[in-house]
């Protein structure tokens, strides 16, 4: 569970740091954020391949919701933090949008996600369930966020909302999707881990006797 976190908070702080311009080198941020999306995918290529000459490879499922999980988590990070930053709900008149970058960095994703792809399609009954209980939770997590966001829409004091043009709400909304999808894989990937500790504890058990 550990490294889910690690990925988890370090894609998640790259984006807002790449957001609040953080960016040494003098290319876009979304150039910036998919590189390192693209060298992780192809560091963890090489590690499953390692791991498949032991047989502990993760499943092709698992695969898709630990890069499903990094990018979302990059574009939400960035996303976020360009949406908090005052000027943003007026960026037609202003520019620098950050719309460029996050669909850089969904190239990138879509790349990364070519790959890591085995090609296999195949579900066993662990891998429906896990699907199943991870969807749950985001579902949950999606009605949770709209219902709050409505709320604020609804009942917050006027000048608390003044930002809220048009443009910000539909951004805001697409925002809290994309955090609900981060929600459902990181549910996923922690059932999976769930399950491997599971495993391991009975292989002890059975040692042991």
């Amino acid at each position: 569970m550990t490294k889910v976190l690690l990925v988890l908070f370090g894609f998640l702080g790259l984006g807002a740091a790449l957001a609040a311009g953080w960016n040494p080198l003098p290319v876009r941020d979304g150039l910036v954020g998919g590189a390192l999306l693209l060298a992780t995918a192809a560091w963890a290529r090489w590690h499953w391949q390692q791991r498949a000459a032991l047989g502990h490879d993760p499943s092709a499922t698992e695969r898709r919701a630990w890069l499903y999980m990094a990018g979302t988590a990059l574009i939400c990070g960035f996303v976020a933090v360009v949406l908090m930053t005052p000027g943003s709900e007026v960026h037609r008149a202003t520019g620098g949008t950050g719309g460029y970058d996050s669909w850089i960095m969904f190239a990138c994703g879509a790349l990364a996600w070519w790959l890591v792809h085995d090609g296999s399609t195949t579900q066993d009954e662990r891998d429906r369930a896990i699907d199943a209980f991870a969807n749950r939770v985001g579902y949950t997590t999606l009605i949770a966020l709209l219902l709050v966001f409505l709320l604020a829409l609804g009942f917050a004091p006027k000048p608390a909302m003044a930002r809220f043009t048009h443009w910000l709400i539909a951004n805001t909304l697409l925002n809290l999707i994309m955090f609900s999808c981060l929600a459902q894989y990181v549910a996923q990937l922690a059932a999976y881990w769930r399950d491997a500790r599971d495993l391991g504890r009975q292989a002890d058990q059975r040692a042991a006797v």
